[in-house]
């Protein structure tokens, strides 16, 4: 009977064993509410601001925290606030005009000059006396670099820059370049893009005149018009503003005209004028220098045209005469914003005519042995056409 009792005990606890095992076989699957599922929501487009910097500070001595704590430890943190840097300035100037040592100028071999740039802040950066003149390539010719600035200069102001060079003992032509610099030593310049280098270019000669030149007899940079008869005619008008003499002629088709300049008779000199094109000139539109005239309506004429030719006659206030009819030349800048240095040698019965220090060839006649000199304008193609005269000196041959 225990037996029985027994056996029928032990199957119970079967029973009780298999259906617990049950609820673990593969087939049977939870079933998960709906709602303990999570759920995401997706913010498109939404710009993040940046987490501010923090700076965690850990107390000296660690805390013990008991079981039976339920606070965490006070962490105070330490925010670094980053300031919106203010907007940056730019650096850019602008080339007023030589103020020593016009390009193509004659310089002995060995002879000591100072350049003088005159330029103008048209950046939105002060110049301060941290930022300096410094060379930038070509010929150095023995200036120093860098060269700091004397004063602070603010935007709109100009400053006269002066380097002292030393002129190459072999004969040539040179040219350095020059940049400006700011305190993080970065270079800028002039021109659009304020890169450009600003320069100075002279022609080293013992012979190429026969003289040695230095500073001229007479110079003029237009700050009045004490020198100057202002041409104004029907077509053609002459005026002096901002350090330059504007010559205006009205209407194509016309003569040369020119005015001359208030200075006595000349006999043999060197005389070196810079040319300034306007923004429209094409052609045989033409500008130049009347030399040895005897009157107001005679002399010689040495003329450039925008085309990049040039001519030379004489002018008995009757009839024309040849020395050279219109000619081709490289060295003459043809169109409209191009700079041209004319230069004459006159000395008895010969002539020498350069452009931007180039000889353009030498002439005989002996027609006219002194006069006066002037400036003059003529137009084939353009109405309104401008040439500005942005300098012009002399220097007397002596015998």
């Amino acid at each position: 009977m225990r037996q029985l009792g027994f056996f029928f005990f032990a199957i119970f606890i079967l029973g009780i064993s298999i259906g617990l095992a049950a609820c673990n076989f593969p087939g049977n699957t939870p079933v998960i509410q709906p709602s303990l599922i999570p759920t995401w929501t997706i913010i498109e487009n939404v710009e993040i601001p940046p987490s501010p910097q923090v700076t965690q500070i850990a107390p000296s001595t660690p805390q013990a925290i008991t079981e039976t704590s339920t606070e965490s430890p006070t962490i105070t943190p330490t925010i670094t606030q980053t300031s919106t840097p203010e907007e940056s300035c730019t650096d850019k100037a602008e080339f007023v005009k030589d103020i020593s040592i016009a390009d193509g100028t004659f310089i002995t071999p060995g002879e000591t000059f100072v350049k003088t740039w005159r330029l103008r802040n048209v950046g939105t950066c002060s110049w301060t006396e941290q930022y300096q003149l410094v060379f930038a390539g070509g010929d150095q010719m023995e200036g120093t670099s860098p060269v700091p600035f004397s004063k602070s200069i603010s935007p709109g102001e100009t400053i006269d820059l002066s380097i002292s060079l030393t002129a190459p003992s072999s004969d040539g032509e040179y040219e350095g370049l020059w940049q400006l610099q700011n305190q993080n030593s970065e270079k800028f310049g002039i021109g659009e893009d304020g890169e450009k280098p600003i320069w100075v270019k002279i022609n080293v000669s013992e012979s190429a005149l026969g003289y040695e030149l230095k500073s001229p007899t007479w110079e003029d940079t237009f700050k009045n018009n004490k020198y100057w008869y202002l041409l104004d005619t029907a077509n053609t008008h002459f005026s002096i503003k901002k350090g330059r003499l504007i010559m205006k002629a009205d209407s194509p088709g016309k003569r040369d005209e020119w005015g001359l300049a208030t200075r006595p008779d000349l006999e043999n000199f060197y005389i070196l004028a810079t040319f300034k094109t306007g923004d429209a000139c094409e052609g045989k539109d033409r500008y130049g220098l009347l030399i040895r005239a005897r009157n107001p309506n005679s002399g010689y004429i040495f003329s450039f045209s925008c085309d990049g030719s040039f001519r030379i006659y004489r002018w008995d206030g009757k009839n024309y005469y040849a020395l050279e009819e219109w000619k081709q030349d490289s060295n003459i800048f043809a169109g409209a914003n191009q700079i041209n240095r004319m230069s004459i040698l006159a000395e008895d019965s010969t002539f020498k005519f350069y452009a931007n220090g180039k000889l353009l060839g030498e002439y005989e006649d002996d027609t006219y042995d002194y006069g006066q000199f002037g400036l003059l304008i003529g137009s084939q193609k353009t109405s309104d056409l401008r040439i500005f005269v942005e300098d012009i000196a002399y220097w007397v041959i002596e015998d």
